[in-house]
């Protein structure tokens, strides 16, 4: 199944996220990458956008000890390798950004491991990385959304897993029962 339908159904429905479980890990790995990316590239507009803006003004560095005279002459003296700095700035936050992701995704496994059992799915720690994977989806793009938007929520790092855990119980009480 391609990538932008496993996206999509994986926005509105708990009983495709709970089928994709049979997916490959690789497959799963390629879909977390490219929804990283599909949700850095607003995150990455906004931050190129403060930093091209004109209209910042550096006087508010002076409570800090920073003279905005100097902060502007070193700024104009980076213009040539400006855009590798923001290279290497995006790639940096994409690879935190999906090492978070990933690492969450197998914490939450492990978290729905024993409520899998408890609603009597028997499921391998694989097939529930792989669910998991996909239960982030929501969050990822609400979050985003949220960011662009310039709303903030308190704690949102813990609401994302609070929902992604949800979304992913939901989805094992879509999986049949075993005879």
């Amino acid at each position: 199944m391609k990538l932008h339908i496993r996206f999509v159904k994986s926005l509105w429905s708990f009983k495709s996220i709970a089928n994709f479980r049979f997916l490959g890990v690789g497959s799963t790995i390629m879909y977390v990458l490219l929804l990283t990316l599909l949700c850095m590239i607003p995150v990455f507009s906004l931050f190129l956008v403060s930093l091209m803006s004109k209209n910042n003004p550096l006087n508010n560095f002076e409570s800090y000890g920073l003279n905005p005279d100097q902060m502007q002459n070193f700024a104009s003296t980076l213009d040539g390798v400006f855009p590798i700095i923001v290279a290497v700035i995006y790639i940096v936050m994409y690879v935190l950004f999906s090492g978070i992701l990933f690492s969450g995704a197998s914490i939450l496994a492990a978290f729905v491991l024993p409520v899998a059992k408890l609603l009597k799915r028997r499921q391998s720690y694989r097939h529930l990385w792989v669910l998991s994977c996909y239960s982030i989806t929501i969050p990822s793009v609400l979050l985003t959304v949220l960011f662009f938007v310039n709303v903030h929520i308190p704690y949102s790092f813990l609401w994302f897993w609070v929902l992604a855990f949800l979304i992913c119980v939901l989805s094992i009480t879509k999986i049949p029962r075993k005879k």
